[in-house]
């Protein structure tokens, strides 16, 4: 809002901030009188608006209790509306107010626990770019182990806040920037994050703990705003999604790839294999428990044990971890693993260098 609107009418978008104040439209056109005109004494503001008396000093009342309208102690009473500044904060207070109390009745009315994905795998379509950007906003908020997000600087701008301070709780966190004409990057307000790197282009993307993954197409434009976005929560589309994302990964520049902080852990199995096959190189001392389950027999397990080996063939495409469980050596794959001993669903790797 502005000091000055000019001969603004109490149409319906001016109508709907006064509605939600409390003040019906012809008190919106009242307070606009007076904002014009005033300030006015009810004869005045009865004469101006060629309306009765008695009709103008009851919607006068409820301005003036409304704190939309100021009354003089001089006779006769003269009328002056608040300044549309003082409008604006008491839109935004209301407002405030109005979205805390909903907002905790339907915190209230939802199921406090949520399914898992692995419960009802199942994928959703938007069809709302603001919309989709909110939901990408709190799948990164609700990361608790890892989380992946790829998108132009825009998008990676907008997510800024929320990625750093996961990143501040512990979680890994991997930004894949692409480059889209006329979104310019600028490096000095990128997110202050261990790891982020560019490629040539791609989706915008957002993946929170191989649980939950938001989708939507590639932007050609700053302009562009795809116009449908989907949630995915099937594990085998997730697992599709992390598996392209990882391969960009190694084959994109690097803006800032620091060691990760240990103990860590990962979701995304290649991603936990690719940081463990660096920190072995440094000849750190590694153990790694991991959560999962023996590929032959497919029974829930968590093994710990000293890491001695990393291997990742792209052409073959094994990513396999080899840990020392008792003077035994065990094999560690990703969850569609086949060849390993065991299919892992979390690694957490552990040591020093």
């Amino acid at each position: 809002m502005t000091e000055s609107i000019g001969e603004i009418k109490c149409e319906e978008e001016v109508a709907e901030v006064f509605s939600l104040l409390g003040i019906s439209k012809f008190g919106c056109e009242v307070y606009l009188k007076l904002l014009q005109e005033g300030p006015l004494t009810l004869s005045e503001l009865t004469e101006k608006m060629e309306a009765k008396t008695s009709q103008l000093y009851y919607y006068i009342k409820e301005l003036v209790s409304k704190g939309l309208v100021e009354a003089s102690s001089s006779r006769p009473v003269v009328y002056r509306a608040v300044s549309p500044s003082v409008l604006e904060k008491l839109y935004i207070e209301k407002t405030e107010s109005l979205r805390a109390r909903i907002l905790e009745r339907l915190k209230a009315t939802a199921p406090r626990k949520q399914k898992l994905a692995s419960e009802e795998p199942n994928v959703y379509t938007l069809k709302n770019w603001r919309t989709f950007l909110a939901r990408a906003e709190e799948a990164a908020h609700n990361a608790t182990v890892d989380l992946v997000v790829c998108g132009d600087f825009e998008f990676v701008k907008y997510l800024k806040e929320t990625i750093e301070l996961k990143e501040k709780e512990g979680v890994n966190i991997y930004v894949l920037l692409y480059e889209v004409p006329g979104i310019n990057i600028d490096y000095s307000k990128l997110p202050k994050l261990r790891k982020i790197r560019k490629y040539v282009s791609g989706d915008l993307v957002v993946i929170s703990d191989s649980r939950v993954a938001v989708l939507s197409q590639r932007r050609r434009s700053l302009l562009e705003k795809p116009n449908y976005g989907l949630i995915i929560e099937d594990p085998v589309i997730i697992d599709y999604l992390e598996q392209d994302f990882f391969f960009r990964w190694i084959r994109s520049e690097i803006i800032r790839d620091e060691n990760m902080k240990l103990p860590t852990s990962f979701t995304i199995f290649r991603l936990a294999l690719y940081e463990a096959q660096k920190l072995l190189q440094k000849k750190c001392r590694l153990r790694v428990l991991v959560y999962g389950r023996y590929v032959r027999t497919g029974e829930d397990c968590m093994v710990e044990g000293e890491l001695v080996n990393t291997l990742f063939e792209d052409s073959r495409g094994i990513a396999q971890l080899t840990i020392k469980v008792n003077g035994n050596t065990v094999t560690i794959g990703a969850q569609d693993a086949i060849i390993e001993d065991i299919a892992a669903s979390r690694v957490e790797v552990r040591g020093a260098c």
